[in-house]
């Protein structure tokens, strides 16, 4: 067993991972940016690494082609149960090549690749802000399940935990709450998160959730983890 505090010498990281496995899903690693520097992150302690991938993209972005073709890969030497937009870096960031790889999939131009593959995002919910528009409109059709750092019921709270860049700052817990609730009316399946740091009130936080029309999902601490 390794320990998370593990250096980074110590890993197999010659090469930027654009797909990693976790579970049963095959996780899409699509941008290393992100509009905010979340308090509980653990891409730094971890130094770019998540369970052996190292997603340190170095400046460098996938193309939908390239993604297709890697999961179309990974396919081929094990099937998988899902595609998940999920690496160090907020994937609607990149919405467009986020959308064209699950057009791909869903319009059977994947090849080997399932057209009914059940797509997964997760996301810190800042996406409509960003991009000034209703982007879960653009999702509907393509996102099978939705994952939404939401993580409180409290404003002050969500800036001292999520840390957003200034532009977001004011106004994106509400932005994040509009997601949400476009998620749910539109998407078959919409999760709000929270990670579990002992200091959240989850049951405001479950409260809140529920109010959105999301699903409220509790998550663990990962910096506390052991990993094979």
């Amino acid at each position: 067993m390794i320990s998370a505090d593990r250096p980074r010498a110590a890993l197999n990281m010659e090469n930027p991972s654009i797909v990693y496995r976790y579970n049963d899903g095959l996780y899409i690693n699509l941008t290393n940016r992100c509009p905010t520097a979340c308090s509980f992150c653990i891409k730094n302690k971890w130094g770019m690494e998540y369970r052996g991938s190292n997603l340190d993209l170095g400046g460098t972005e996938p193309s939908p082609a390239e993604v297709i073709a890697l999961a179309r890969k990974e396919w081929e030497t094990a099937p998988f149960s899902e595609l998940v937009f999920c690496g160090y870096g907020e994937p609607t960031m990149r919405l467009e090549a986020l959308l064209a790889c699950a057009r791909l999939i869903k319009t059977g131009r994947a090849e080997s690749v399932p057209r009914g593959m059940r797509i997964r995002l997760n996301t810190n919910g800042l996406a409509n802000a960003v991009w000034g528009r209703n982007v879960v409109l653009e999702m509907k059709g393509l996102i099978d399940s939705v994952h939404v750092s939401l993580n409180t019921a409290d404003p002050d709270q969500w800036k001292a935990l999520m840390r957003p860049m200034d532009p977001w700052a004011a106004s994106g817990f509400e932005k994040v709450k509009e997601f949400i609730r476009e998620a749910a009316l539109l998407l078959p399946e919409t999760f709000a998160t929270a990670v579990d740091n002992g200091e959240t009130d989850l049951e405001k936080f479950k409260d809140l959730a529920a109010r959105l029309g999301a699903e409220p999902r509790i998550r663990p601490r990962l910096d506390d983890e052991v990993i094979a």
